[in-house]
């Protein structure tokens, strides 16, 4: 049965492993499953990251850091991710470890204060304009995901400050962005569509389709959104180069893409 299913899935292009033009070096970062896959060979201490959507799961993040000592601007509003950061940064400060809970095992994060004091947090969500916007509870209790498209369908919300991701580029005097991980609870497509939009000068965009998890995500209706959301990335000069099997998905532009395929 769950072969004539991805058959079918494959003949829709909704199969998670469609239109993936996979790569060489190719590495995953973060923990598990939380994190994403990148290349090894691209990013170094002059690249620039927008990690937009922070949660309690900030491993992805700190290990562009770490790991190739990338400059990382984390955008998020709301007050756990804020407080989680903040637990983060006092913690290693006073030569603590702080560690989270997954899937399956713990992780630590492992990360020096003046590695810590190269990331700058900024409260501001991401979204196709600049406002303040309801950002709904999740009915998931201890689940850090506050979502303005309401993918849990809950009345209670909080307000919280929005803005374009061109916006907060010309605020923060950058022209042009390595690496944009999008991770915002059922935003993805707005955000998407206004980056098709206004063609900011990204050069990778990883995306979390967050509504494969909830609103029974995984019927055909939500699958051929995400196939048309990663469709318009696609015409829009990018190459869709990894696919996890729930749709955290890693898109490179296509001349960054042929660099890395020439050069592997």
């Amino acid at each position: 049965m769950n072969l004539i299913k991805d058959a079918a899935k494959k003949v829709l292009r909704i199969h998670s492993q469609s239109s993936v033009s996979p790569l060489n070096n190719i590495i995953h970062l973060g923990f598990y499953p939380n994190g994403y896959h990148i290349p090894d060979n691209f990013f170094d201490s002059n690249s620039i990251c927008y990690c937009v959507g922070a949660g309690t799961n900030i491993s992805f993040d700190i290990e562009l850091v770490t790991k190739f000592g990338s400059k990382v601007f984390i955008f998020d509003p709301m007050p756990y991710a804020v407080e989680h950061f903040n637990e983060l940064v006092n913690k290693t400060k006073a030569n603590e470890s702080l560690t989270i809970m997954g899937c399956e095992l713990p992780y630590t994060y492992k990360i020096t204060s003046k590695e810590l004091e190269t990331i700058r947090f900024i409260e501001t969500g991401v979204w196709n304009e600049k406002k303040l916007v309801k950002f709904f509870v999740p009915s998931r209790d201890n689940y850090a995901g506050h979502s303005i498209t309401n993918l849990q369908n809950t009345d209670e919300y909080i307000e919280a400050r929005v803005d374009t991701i061109v916006n907060l580029m010309k605020e923060l005097n950058h022209k042009k962005i390595d690496l944009l991980k999008i991770e915002i609870e059922g935003s993805e497509y707005t955000v998407i569509d206004d980056i098709v939009k206004s063609k900011p000068d990204i050069k990778m965009i990883l995306v979390e389709f967050d509504e494969f998890h909830h609103r029974n995500g995984k019927n055909m209706s939500t699958l051929k959104r995400i196939r048309e959301s990663s469709e318009k990335l696609c015409n829009a000069g990018y190459k869709l180069a990894h696919s996890t099997e729930y749709y955290k998905r890693t898109f490179i532009r296509n001349d960054i893409f042929n660099t890395l395929k020439k050069n592997s």
